[in-house]
């Protein structure tokens, strides 16, 4: 879902298309991206890079991704394709599987990190970060690499996992082959000028990419990348009662060609969604700009309403679209603030404003419709926990959604999915979905206790947990921490966890709603009282599975389980981290949080 890039403060394109059945050198100049500090060196923004070094004398290459969507994996591959097409031999992991031992022998290696959070890791591959900043200096004074990172140029602390593994590999002696690249959501073009360009590096020689054609139009581009299929909405209620400060909500889809893209307990769901129609209208008022205006995204024409609704985010600002707005404006300020070194004001900025707000702010004189699409990012699909298991639902998909409200400049915003979802998907409604599969987040085997942990929609995938193992008759214990804000309202899928203590697939629920007692009480604080049941469960085995907010559950949670381990099993603090890390790389330690 790639599309072309703004222009820049002298109205030029910035350039950022796919490369060309062989590239010359001057392809890679190096050029200021945005969304990161500036002056930094060893860093090239799309499209940049120096080639360092020469040819790979063992035909080997190693390629290694972090990855918690699914990004960096998809880009890791295709840089496997590419090197096999060119006569190399290419080895593709996940660096939450890799141990970084491997790198002792390796004489290529070349990376794909996504950022999660707000500058964090991707979970499963925070143990192989960690060890690479524990590993002595100088010991990968043979390695020479390259990074590609991937991020979220909205974020402050963007792509600081990409930064942090450059970072670590340049002090342990590694060589880069070309400087790290940081890509914002819309990385396909990058990326893929970036494969081209480590090729004729290692290769020292032109390079052909046999799949630099993508499809042509935004529509045949997504169903490419998606591999999607459509879904029919057959049930959609609200689950918390009169009174709620929520109005979270189960949605059912009926998915016909399922078969196609079966999914497993832990999986999730990506949805393709829309903007709002009465956002479109405003953006466009907010322009100046003509509705039925015909646009080019992808090589295909459409008209700007329909560029607007479909296919572009017309909701988050950008540092992007900050410096074209601020020169088409004539406002220094947002120009200013876009390339500022400072990025917490930026964020603040954005944070702070919609797209409409900015255009509202600062006005502009009426401009071209290609010019301001060309300052937007790509809409991206949004993926949801899977509520459901196929032996259970057959043919069926269930989602947990809770609607996201809040008042910003005066005006009611809503979510772009859940406004969608929850405000104007009847049911009847037809969606675009595709299934992401989520390896890092898996039922064990039968007869293994689980322990279970969430907060809010943290549920949904519990719900899956449990309809699997009541299909598959398995007799292994499970335990579910559950929290929420009031018993009365907010607990989510009460009579279906009560039936499933009922018949023996839940052997324990413990519960904790924080706006019931007069000292809130969380789910970690109900962890800390079960210490000790809790070390027996771990000692017998159990899996450990978190699900909910990154920013603050998931934190509390692993320091709740740290301290149950140090307290319940008599460890050091150091020793309780290093046995929770064991836990993790053993897949016994799961969380998939967001």
């Amino acid at each position: 879902m790639s599309r072309r890039r703004p222009r820049d403060p002298q109205g030029r394109p910035f350039s950022r298309r796919a490369p060309e059945v062989t590239l010359s050198e001057s392809t890679f100049e190096p050029q200021r991206g945005q969304g990161d500090t500036l002056g930094e060196s060893h860093v090239a923004y799309a499209n940049g890079g120096q080639s360092s070094v020469g040819n790979v004398p063992s035909g080997h290459v190693t390629i290694l991704f972090a990855t918690e969507t699914g990004a960096s994996e998809e880009v890791a591959n295709a840089l496997g394709k590419a090197i096999d097409q060119n006569g190399l031999t290419s080895r593709v992991m996940d660096m939450a599987d890799a141990d970084i031992s491997e790198l002792g022998e390796t004489e290529i290696a070349l990376f794909v990190a996504s950022t999660t959070g707000d500058g964090d890791a991707p979970y499963a591959a925070e143990s192989f970060f960690a060890a690479l900043g524990a590993a002595e200096a100088g010991s990968l004074g043979h390695l020479r690499y390259a990074v590609l990172a991937l991020g979220d140029s909205t974020y402050e602390h963007f792509c600081a996992a990409g930064r942090r593994l450059d970072t670590s590999l340049a002090a342990l002696g590694a060589k880069r082959i070309l400087d790290r690249i940081d890509c914002d959501i819309d990385y396909e073009e990058p990326a893929a000028e970036w494969r081209a360009a480590i090729l004729q590096a290692i290769l020292q020689k032109p390079v052909a990419l046999q799949d630099a054609l993508g499809p042509s139009g935004p529509a045949a581009a997504r169903r490419e990348k998606y591999r999607l299929i459509e879904g029919v909405v057959v049930d959609s209620r609200v689950l918390t009662g009169p009174g709620s400060s929520k109005a979270t909500r189960h949605l059912a889809l009926e998915l016909p060609e399922l078969a196609d893209a079966a999914y497993e307990p832990g999986d999730a769901l990506g949805v393709i969604v829309e903007n709002d129609p009465a956002l479109v209208d405003a953006v466009l008022e907010a322009g100046g700009l003509d509705a039925k205006a015909i646009v080019t995204l992808k090589g295909e024409s459409l008209p700007l309403d329909e560029a607007l609704r479909l296919y572009l985010d017309i909701a988050a600002v950008t540092p992007r679209f900050l410096e074209a707005w601020g020169a088409t404006s004539h406002n220094d300020m947002l120009a200013g603030v876009a390339l500022a070194p400072d990025a917490g004001e930026r964020t603040a900025l954005m944070r702070n404003h919609h797209i409409v707000d900015i255009m509202r702010r600062y006005p502009a004189a009426p401009l071209d419709a290609q010019i301001f699409v060309e300052m937007l990012r790509p809409l991206q699909p949004r993926l949801y926990s899977i509520a459901s298991s196929l032996k259970a639902s057959p043919r069926q998909v269930h989602l947990t959604i809770a609607p996201v409200s809040y008042s910003l400049w005066g005006e009611q915003r809503r979510g772009v999915a859940t406004g969608q979802l929850c405000e104007r998907t009847p049911i009847g409604s037809r969606l675009q979905v595709y299934v992401h599969s989520n390896a890092h987040f898996r039922l064990p085997a039968a007869g293994v206790p689980i322990i279970m942990i969430g907060a809010g929609t943290g549920v949904a995938p519990y719900l899956g947990f449990l309809q699997e193992r009541a299909a598959q008759g398995d007799g292994g214990r499970a335990w579910l921490f559950f929290g929420e804000r009031n018993r009365a309202t907010d607990f989510l899928y009460e009579e279906e966890l009560n039936a499933f203590l009922r018949s023996g697939v839940l052997t324990r629920l413990d519960t904790a709603f924080s706006r019931d007692e007069t000292n809130k009480v969380y789910v970690q604080h109900r962890l800390l009282e079960q210490t000790g049941e809790l070390c027996r469960w771990i000692a017998e085995g159990a899996h450990i599975f978190v699900c909910g907010d990154a920013a603050n559950m998931a934190p509390d949670v692993h320091r709740a389980l740290l301290s149950v381990i140090q307290t319940g099993m008599g460890l050091t603090g150091s020793a309780a981290e290093t046995f929770l890390g064991t836990l993790q790389s053993e897949g016994r330690y799961q969380r998939d949080v967001y």
